[in-house]
This record gives C-alpha cells, structure tokens and sequence, in this order.
C-alpha cells in the first residue's frame, strides 16, 4: 500500500493531477528518524499515511525551509534517499505553482 503523492489543482481525476511519488510503509521509520532531527510539520502529516492531506503553497514553502537544511546532514541511507524524493516533490510543486495532495490507497 502507498500513500500518492500528487501534484495539480486537486486530487480529482477530472482535474488530471500529476502523481509524483508515494510513501511506502517500509519508510516509515526514516520518516520518524528524520523527524528527530527537524520538527517539521510536512514530515508529521505526511507519516499518517491513512489519512488524506493537502499542503498548500505557503505550507510547501515552509517544508523546504525545514528539509533543506537536513542535505548536508550526515544521514543513513534510507533517510537521504526519503530526504531526496520529499524534496523533489516539494520543489516540483513550488516550480508549478501548485499544492500537493496526499491521498492514501
């Protein structure tokens, strides 16, 4: 089970939102590893992968003020890699002037 992450003006079919990635069960503990070092909302929402978000630009805007600063942490593996694909979401959603919709399948 993955949790969607998408991209658009909403999380509706109709309005062709671009999925950008997915958050696995298994990197749920990177998450929470990842949280010890910054106390970022996004990466709170984001680790309840059974309910639905949304993240609006402002929110978007204050996620890569918090996990930017993480890059040149030292981090496992597991956690850049997380670290990585969150922040090419959140710049791809800022590029496009768009929110990012969290939608649990």
């Amino acid at each position: 089970m993955a949790y969607d992450l998408m991209v658009g003006k909403s999380n509706k079919v109709k309005d062709c939102p671009d999925i950008v990635g997915a958050i696995e069960f298994d990197e749920l503990p990177a998450i929470s590893r990842l949280l010890k070092r910054t106390d970022a909302s996004f990466l709170h929402r984001v680790s309840n992968l059974f309910e639905d978000q949304a993240f609006s630009l402002d929110e978007i805007e204050q996620a890569l003020t918090c996990l930017l600063p993480l890059l040149i942490s030292d981090l496992k593996t597991d956690e850049r890699a997380l670290l990585q694909k969150l922040i090419s979401i959140l710049t791809y959603a800022k590029w496009k002037q768009s929110c990012i919709y969290c939608v649990a399948d």
